[in-house]
């Protein structure tokens, strides 16, 4: 389970451990944005200080931001704590503040109290069938 709360400007936090590839473990804060479909981002200083692996030089990536305008990010690989457990995702590096999207979610529920200082809790789902379909 992973505890956050709401910022003052009323956006949704939790608190992560990334583990570097130099042998360091940080705790990043990153927003949680549900329009954000695919990617879990990391700005620069933070991929720098933790060294991490470029898993993508963005030459074949490419995506479309809020604005419309479209960039060919970096992609690098980190290990991360989700759920307990440690687990090897690619992030994108943007220069904002880093940012869950919904792939990392999958499989949980969000729970939010949408005031500044509200809680914020991610509690991983059981375990279904994906391959039911409705009738």
């Amino acid at each position: 389970m992973h505890y956050g709360t709401v910022n003052d400007a009323v956006e949704a936090g939790v608190t992560l451990t990334i583990l570097g590839d130099n042998g360091t473990t940080e705790h990043i804060n990153f927003v949680i944005d549900t329009g954000l479909t695919e990617e879990t981002t990391l700005p620069q200083e933070v991929i720098s200080r933790l060294n991490l692996t470029l898993a993508n030089d963005g030459d074949d990536f490419e995506i479309t931001l809020a604005d419309g305008t479209t960039t060919a990010p970096m992609i690098y690989t980190v290990r991360i704590l989700w759920h307990d457990r440690l687990r090897e995702i690619e992030v994108v590096n943007m220069e904002t503040d880093p940012l869950i999207g919904m792939k990392l979610l999958r499989g949980s529920n969000l729970s939010v109290d949408a005031v500044p200082g509200g809680q914020v809790t991610i509690t991983e789902l059981p375990p279904t069938s994906q391959t039911e379909t409705l009738s």
